[in-house]
């Protein structure tokens, strides 16, 4: 039986999401990335120079992660960021552009309501976040198969989140 593992989050700087992401995705959270040692979601900022210090910290990491970019603004990314962004694709398992949650600036619980997103049916600001969430799992979920069917060690992720099926 392949060895399990918790999914490990980090960050390609401090305040770009981090804990969030590790919240919904009940990962762990190893905070700023230093290099070196394995994580499967890398995260950044919707900027141009958040996604550059990430493409740093991938071209540390021992293996590819899944890229998640957390949008800081309501009006999308800027079209040097998606160049860049696209740069980065061969280096990462996926690109996932997660949503700004707009009400979770007027809350003292955005993490308790990123942790349960999956958990619950959410509130409808929720929504797209949800979905980004969802894809990072689905990424996440193929990344474990990949790794099973070439004897690696695989998370324990697939054991323990399956997104719920929406008709």
């Amino acid at each position: 039986m392949p060895q399990l593992n918790v999914p490990q989050v980090a960050g390609a700087a401090g305040g770009v999401g981090t804990s969030t992401i590790a919240a919904a995705l009940r990962a762990g959270d190893c905070g700023i990335y230093r290099g070196g040692s394995p994580v499967d979601v890398m995260v950044c900022r919707s900027t141009l120079y958040s996604v550059g210090c990430a493409q740093r910290a991938i071209g540390a990491a021992p293996r590819p992660p899944l890229l998640a970019v957390v949008a800081d603004t309501l009006s999308g990314l800027g079209s040097n960021t998606k160049s860049r962004l696209r740069m980065t694709e061969p280096y990462v398992q996926g690109i996932v552009v997660v949503p700004f949650v707009h009400e979770w600036r007027d809350t003292d619980l955005p993490y308790d309501q990123a942790r349960d997103v999956l958990a619950v049916e959410g509130a409808k600001h929720l929504r797209a976040f949800t979905d980004a969430v969802e894809q990072l799992v689905e990424h996440l979920l193929s990344a474990c198969e990949r790794a099973a069917s070439t004897r690696e060690p695989v998370s324990a992720f697939a054991s323990l989140h399956r997104p719920p099926a929406y008709p």
